[in-house]
Parts: structure tokens; C-alpha cells; sequence
């Protein structure tokens, strides 16, 4: 199950970055039309917080919580 958490984990944080990236290039260029209001944008963008900060967490309890049973 361990594994499992680390691999959704890091998805999670790929797919966001990946969102942001998405996003920063609708604000270069508009005429793609990627996001067509600011509303939509602000919703993105806290999700993509909430996602990272929640992966960077959970990494955080995998990683400490592994370095206890080494010990």
C-alpha cells in the first residue's frame, strides 16, 4: 500500500504542475482559449495549491514514517 500512496502522490503533483503550466501559457496566449475566465482560473489555481501542498504532506509522512521503521 506504501508504494501505492508514493505513486498517486506523485502523479497527483505531476498533473498539477502540469495544470499551472497549462494555465501560465493561456495567459502568453489567449487566442488558444485554454481558460476563458477569471473565475475558472482563481478555482485552478487553488486546487492546484490544495494538491500540492496535500502531496507535498503526504510525502513528508511517507518518507519520516519509513525513516522510524529503519531505525
Amino acid at each position: 500500500m506504501g508504494i501505492f500512496k508514493r505513486i498517486i502522490t506523485h502523479i497527483s503533483i505531476a498533473l498539477c504542475l502540469g495544470l499551472v503550466v497549462i494555465t501560465v501559457l493561456d495567459g502568453f496566449n489567449p487566442m488558444m482559449s485554454f481558460l476563458t475566465s477569471k473565475p475558472s482560473k482563481l478555482y485552478i489555481y487553488a486546487t492546484c495549491a490544495f494538491c500540492v501542498i496535500n502531496g507535498v504532506i503526504t510525502l513528508i509522512m511517507l518518507l519520516t514514517s519509513s525513516d522510524c521503521k529503519k531505525q
